[in-house]
């Protein structure tokens, strides 16, 4: 902690409690809402349960299958994408001494040395690493919601209770991917907010109360939000 204190001046370590309480703050709030049913992600989960309700009675579920392998591809795309990310960051953080020497060369840009740009770097491998992870989760979520959505009996075979059941765990695992999902790309908005720390502490500061009015106008006051709540009136 003492060698952090030196490293950091007081701005740079206000900036990273801000950053991270916003972080943490926002998704607390975020499910907090969820459960409330008063946000985007929890009206898409109303319609992930009528999905499965209305899965029970096709014969013929490729649709369904369909949309799976779509939303598992979704998460498939962005964790490889973190994984590169995560690979040009250690590059950077390979070559941290001639990148704090180009940094230092702006004057409008706040002076850094070695350790604050590798500490700065390591930050960003652990923001992308928790995005990787919850993707790959979000990913194995589908499939399993998949393989319960293949164990529905068809319409007029087994028990309707039965069909009625198992519908519902799927669409509680596909509600739990979608849940891990949104996480990964917030981690993915939050990301792109630290790299103007690299700049200067106190465009952290902007950057993060900028993702996080982003991130609430398109979950809680979006055109699409408002739409679903019209149809949720119908």
């Amino acid at each position: 902690m003492a060698d952090i204190l030196t490293i950091f001046s007081g701005l740079d370590l206000l900036a990273l409690a801000l950053f991270l309480l916003a972080w943490a703050g926002y998704e607390g709030f975020v499910a907090v809402s969820i459960r409330r049913g008063d946000n985007l992600p929890a009206r898409m989960q109303v319609w992930r349960e009528r999905w499965m309700r209305s899965a029970v009675g096709r014969d013929n579920r490729i649709l369904d299958v369909q949309i799976l392998q779509s939303l598992t591809g979704n998460s498939a795309f962005l964790a490889s994408t973190a994984i590169f990310v995560i690979g040009g960051l250690a590059a950077a953080l390979g070559a941290s001494a001639d990148v704090v020497e180009v940094l230092n060369g702006f004057d409008y840009f706040a002076t850094t040395s070695q350790n604050r740009f590798g500490f700065k770097v390591a930050l960003m491998i652990l923001i992308f690493t928790h995005a990787f992870f919850r993707l790959a989760w979000s990913m194995r979520l589908h499939n399993n919601a998949g393989v319960v959505l293949g164990a529905i009996p068809q319409p007029g075979d087994g028990d309707p209770a039965v069909a009625r059941s198992r519908a519902a765990v799927a669409a509680r695992l596909v509600s739990l991917a979608a849940r891990h999902y949104n996480g990964g790309m917030h981690s993915y908005y939050f990301g792109l907010a630290a790299c103007a720390w690299f700049l200067h502490p106190a465009g952290l500061v902007a950057a993060t109360a900028w993702v996080v009015a982003i991130l609430y106008r398109r979950e809680f006051r979006s055109r699409a939000h408002a739409a679903l709540a019209i149809v949720e009136g119908e």
